[in-house]
């Protein structure tokens, strides 16, 4: 599977650290972040990954406090995108919204980063009264 990512300034580095373990966890990995990182806009790379995402993979934002990425993505059709800060937040936007990106802060420090990705990348869907109030946000 190719997850597609992306960062501005404040979020290439924990960007590069989820970039090290989806690598690690053989996963090809697109990076469409900026490449100047002295005038990048978070909506920018948020847009290109979202409409990424639309065409089936999943992805993973970050800004400064992830606050920014999420609103973007969320904007776009189809998406969308969790701001989660632990293990159990990763797990519930999967299992209960099916969330199809991932947004981090890059201004937190996530000690069980490895865990949330894995968590995030493998847990499934439930379905049921989620798909009815899933089908509602679309």
């Amino acid at each position: 599977m190719e997850l597609v990512i992306g960062s501005d300034h404040a979020g290439r580095t924990i960007k590069e650290e989820v970039k090290k373990i989806l690598l690690k966890m053989k996963f090809a990995v697109d990076d469409i972040s900026p490449k100047n990182t002295e005038d990048d806009d978070y909506p920018d790379y948020a847009k290109k990954v979202a409409k990424k995402v639309r065409e089936g993979r999943l992805g993973f934002l970050s800004c400064g406090t992830g606050i920014g990425a999420s609103i973007v993505a969320n904007k776009q059709k189809g998406v969308r995108a969790a701001l989660v800060h632990n293990k159990e937040e990763a797990e519930l936007a999967r299992k209960h919204n099916d969330a199809n990106i991932l947004v981090l802060s890059g201004s937190k420090k996530y000690d069980d980063l490895e865990s949330i990705l894995k968590i995030f990348l493998t847990t499934k869907f439930e379905g049921g009264r989620h798909k009815r109030r899933i089908n509602k946000i679309e």
